[in-house]
């Protein structure tokens, strides 16, 4: 009786030895090449003067063929056939025409695929197909009649500014930041508004002018509201969407004795390294963005809220090395926001 060499084991043990990463390398380059390998062979099965058609290829029927319909864009998916083997792909063609003269055509192993950006108000139709990686095809599902539906849409701009200073006291209350009242019209709405975060700097006092300074940061979270009938109680509020987080530093500054200023946050201390002298500050900018949240007609309430996540400031102090000087430290933030804007399309 012969040896029988155990390859893969082989394999694994010199495959231990490689360098750090080496072997994820290898793992990312082979499924690059298994990829590759089936593009190759998804295109050589669609361009082949071989590829037959076989009526041992199941057909999709219609009973297993569910599609949806929103705002342009047509969602279609299909329960597995019976008895295929050799799968390659399922061939997709959607279509403005019933005998598919002009089309749009895709080719995926899923059994479900999304057509986006469709006009509005328009009639597909659309149709599925099983290929193999022999090359041949099955016949056509029966076509699937679907209507992009029509929409109408509305929308209005605000370009005025206001600023609010969010409390790192009194536990950390969310804070209303911004409010509009909006009348829809009942559909899909984006909403945004730029905004700025900075820091509050309030310090207390130095015995020389020359060592006043400080390094400050506060980190806030914001979160959009909604009110269905714009009461303007505020119990009536429930949030939208997720939260959003931004962190802002900013320091003043006129050292002169020491490269280091240390400061608590609870039981732990902190370096702040020196600053060239002069004001300085970070201010953080964005957008808050709401998308895609669906609104009934009627009035609502829009609000903006936010509060400062962390409160260093209680009971603590920072102060140079030499301790000539003492600083109160402060998280409040300075919140800015402007260009608020709403677009809302309605789905028929």
């Amino acid at each position: 009786m012969g040896r029988v060499q155990s390859l893969a084991t082989q394999t694994e043990v010199r495959l231990r030895k490689w360098p750090a990463g080496r072997v994820s390398q290898l793992k990312l380059f082979l499924g690059h090449l298994e990829q590759a390998v089936g593009i190759s062979l998804a295109a050589q099965v669609q361009q082949s003067p071989k590829r037959t058609f076989s009526e041992f290829v199941p057909k999709i029927v219609s009973q297993d063929i569910t599609t949806a319909v929103s705002f342009k864009e047509i969602r279609v998916s299909f329960e597995t056939p019976k008895g295929i083997k050799n799968l390659l792909f399922y061939e997709y063609q959607l279509s403005a025409t019933e005998g598919f003269f002009n089309f749009d055509q895709f080719q995926s192993p899923e059994t479900t695929y999304i057509w986006p950006g469709l006009d509005e108000g328009t009639q597909y139709f659309l149709r599925i197909r099983i290929v193999t990686k022999n090359g041949e095809v099955g016949p056509w599902s029966d076509a699937e009649d679907v209507s992009t539906p029509f929409s109408q849409s509305y929308g209005l701009y605000d370009g005025s500014e206001s600023t609010t200073r969010v409390s790192a006291k009194n536990n950390n209350p969310w804070t209303p930041i911004f409010d509009r009242d909006y009348t829809a019209i009942g559909g899909k709405a984006y909403y945004a508004i730029d905004f700025e975060v900075k820091v509050a700097r309030d310090w207390s006092f130095s015995t020389a002018k020359e060592n006043q300074g400080n390094v400050e940061w506060t980190d806030c979270e914001f979160r959009w509201m909604e009110n269905v009938g714009a009461t303007g109680e505020t119990s009536d509020y429930v949030q939208k969407g997720r939260q959003f987080f931004a962190t802002a530093y900013a320091t003043n500054s006129n050292f002169g004795i020491s490269g280091f200023y240390a400061f608590s946050v609870g039981v732990e201390e902190f370096y702040s390294p020196l600053v060239s002298p002069g004001a300085w500050e970070c201010p953080r900018r964005g957008t808050f963005v709401q998308k895609f949240s669906t609104m009934q007609g009627g009035d609502y309430g829009l609000r903006l809220e936010g509060r400062v996540m962390s409160s260093p400031n209680r009971a603590n102090a920072f102060y140079p090395i030499d301790f000539r000087t003492k600083f109160q430290y402060e998280s409040d933030a300075i919140v800015k926001v402007k260009n608020f804007n709403i677009f809302e399309s309605l789905v028929t």
